[in-house]
């Protein structure tokens, strides 16, 4: 049975995430976060897709950067065409900002269904409550709502398609709808071929070119602007938070160390080749996604704050399937994962910019050094850590 209290903090919590998300729609939260304060305005992202739709309806280049037409401000369209046309023009019967409130809705009911799924997949309802809290309480996502992105759109259906696989239902093939939202979902696959889901892998591939071919048929010139999202670039950006722009800051910007693509490409080889390893040695599907959704973190150019939403239901799955007591969560074993959801689940240093600045609120790389590696540490320390654990995890297990 259910305790009253237990029923209480969920309903506090919920109360909760729902005031954070009108404070963040709202705006009166944009000083915690850079891409809300240094960016273009609420919902950029999301009016990439709108502007990608209504290109679309007049028969045009998805791809045509046409600012301002459709939209008051957007960032150029980097997906593949199938969300212009599905998700796109179906926006368009809508004024731009109203579009925008229904997603903004739409994914408050997505996250609904996750947090049910994750009702079901928990052993009793104490651990549904701390499983829960990666969902509800969960910085990156207000960003990610700010900006009308749709990395959380791609955690969900990876959510329910890892679902899938530990349950045995069908819901395992929703993983095929996942590079057609972002193409590196694809970095995602391996746990899949691990487990022999060749179904899922030949319906992922056959839906991408059912969905793609066609287009760039059409339009072959855009497959160049298309390709060049996989660019192999190195850099320090101010509202990056991957391994790879700490590490940009640290080797070209600080020291000028020579080659630092070339020594990077090493540092991915090798993590990679590790990461395949420890996947196909090992059993453990939450672990092994964990894993590699890490990995993307590690080794992807353009990581910006709000992509941490594709940890949320790692952290929920993580807590859901092997905590058994809460008070596990304290243990010495387990305290490395539990900092690492503090780390990435609270907002990053940005809002120190206003105390160390006089100027107020600029790129964090034209401060000290010291408060900059700092600020690109603190989320990439958080993935180190969960990495690490989930490798001590994993290997800990038997093995085949």
């Amino acid at each position: 049975m259910i305790s009253t209290k237990r029923k209480v903090v969920l309903i506090g919590v919920i109360l909760l995430h729902l005031l954070l998300v009108l404070l963040m729609v709202s705006e009166t939260l944009s000083p915690l976060f850079n891409d809300a304060s240094l960016r273009k305005g609420i919902a950029a992202d999301f009016f990439a897709v709108y502007q990608a739709g209504y290109n679309a309806k007049l028969g045009e280049s998805v791809y045509l950067y046409n600012e301002g037409v459709a939209t008051p401000y957007s960032y150029p369209f980097r997906y593949l065409p199938f969300i212009a046309y599905i998700i796109g023009i179906p926006l368009t019967f809508l004024k731009p900002f109203a579009a925008y409130y229904v997603l903004v809705l739409v994914y408050e009911a997505l996250l609904a269904y996750n947090v049910y799924l994750t009702f079901k997949l928990s052993s009793s309802f104490a651990i549904f409550l701390i499983a829960s809290i990666p969902w509800l309480l969960f910085t990156p996502y207000l960003l990610e709502l700010y900006m009308g992105q749709w990395t959380f759109l791609l955690a969900s259906f990876l959510f329910s398609s890892i679902y899938g696989m530990l349950t045995q239902s069908r819901s395992k093939y929703l993983f095929t709808v996942t590079p057609l939202i972002k193409p590196n979902a694809l970095l995602f696959a391996p746990p899949f071929a691990r487990h022999k889901q060749w179904g899922v892998l030949f319906a992922t591939g056959s839906v991408i070119a059912l969905c793609s071919v066609p287009y760039f048929l059409l339009f072959p010139e855009d497959v160049a602007v298309f390709m060049l999202n996989f660019r192999e670039a190195i850099y320090s950006h101010g509202g990056n938070f991957g391994l790879k722009s700490l590490y940009a800051y640290i080797a070209i910007d600080l020291f000028k160390v020579p080659y630092p693509a070339r020594w990077f490409l090493y540092f991915t080889l090798l993590v990679g080749i590790f990461t395949i390893f420890l996947t196909f040695r090992y059993r453990n599907v939450v672990l092994q996604f964990t894993l590699w959704v890490c990995l993307f973190f590690m080794i992807y150019k353009d990581v910006w704050e709000h992509h941490y939403v594709l940890l949320m239901p790692i952290f929920s799955l993580i807590i859901s399937t092997r905590i058994t007591n809460p008070r596990e969560l304290m243990s010495k074993r387990n305290l490395p994962f539990s900092c690492s959801f503090l780390l990435i689940a609270l907002p990053s240093l940005f809002v120190l910019e206003l105390a160390l600045s006089p100027e107020g609120f600029q790129e964090p790389n034209v401060l000290h050094p010291v408060f900059v590696i700092l600020y690109h540490s603190t989320k990439i320390l958080g993935v180190l850590l969960l990495y690490f654990w989930s490798m001590v995890q994993l290997m800990k297990e038997r093995t085949d």
